[in-house]
Formats: C-alpha cells, structure tokens, sequence
C-alpha cells in the first residue's frame, strides 16, 4: 500500500505542477501529503466498520501492537465489503481537493 500512496503522491504533485521543486521540498512535501492520504484512508476504513467489525479491530490491535501497513489493509479488505474501490474514491477525493487548493493559490502572495 506504501507503493500506492508514494505512487499517487507523485501523480498529484505532478499534475499540480510542482514537480520541478528542488528534490529536498518535493521530498518533505511529500511525506506530508503521503501523511495526510494515510489518514484519510484510516478515518474512511474505521467509518466503513461495523459494530462487530469495530471489536474484531480492537482486537487485532491488541494482538499486533504495532501492526504493518499490509496487515492494515487485509483487516479492512476482509471487514469492508468494496474497499479498494473506496480507497480509490477517497485518493481521488484527496487529489482533486488538493490539485483545486494548489491551483487557487497560484499566483496568490502569501503573508
């Protein structure tokens, strides 16, 4: 899944325009929005789980600790039924929200 968000970041990025920022920004500009995506992506999981489905979260929580990011997302595949459709609805959600703010602020001084 890491190679999806790091993949979609640099999609986005690009088609905002700023891939031609200096590779040290592009790089910390793009952990923030692969931080941002991942918790998009978790507020929409943990809204999608049922009752049932929100104990049986707790629970592997508990056993993993400090669970990877694929174990994550087999949870969620095996509790939410269409996930991968609703991970790419809230990708897509994230990068049209994002490319509109960058292309509003084209142009715009900031203070």
């Amino acid at each position: 899944m890491k190679d999806v968000i790091q993949k979609f970041i640099q999609e986005i990025v690009s088609k905002a325009g700023l891939d031609n920022m200096p590779d040290d920004f592009k790089k910390e500009y793009s952990d923030k929005l692969a931080a941002e995506a991942e918790r998009r992506l978790g507020i929409m999981a943990l809204a999608e789980l049922d009752e049932n489905s929100i104990k049986d979260f707790e629970k592997f929580m508990a056993d993993k600790k400090s669970p990877k990011q694929s174990e994550l997302m087999e949870f969620f595949d095996s509790h939410i039924t269409g996930f991968s459709d609703k991970v790419t609805q809230t990708l897509e959600k994230f990068a049209k929200e994002y490319i509109e703010g960058v292309q509003n602020l084209k142009g715009k001084k900031l203070v």
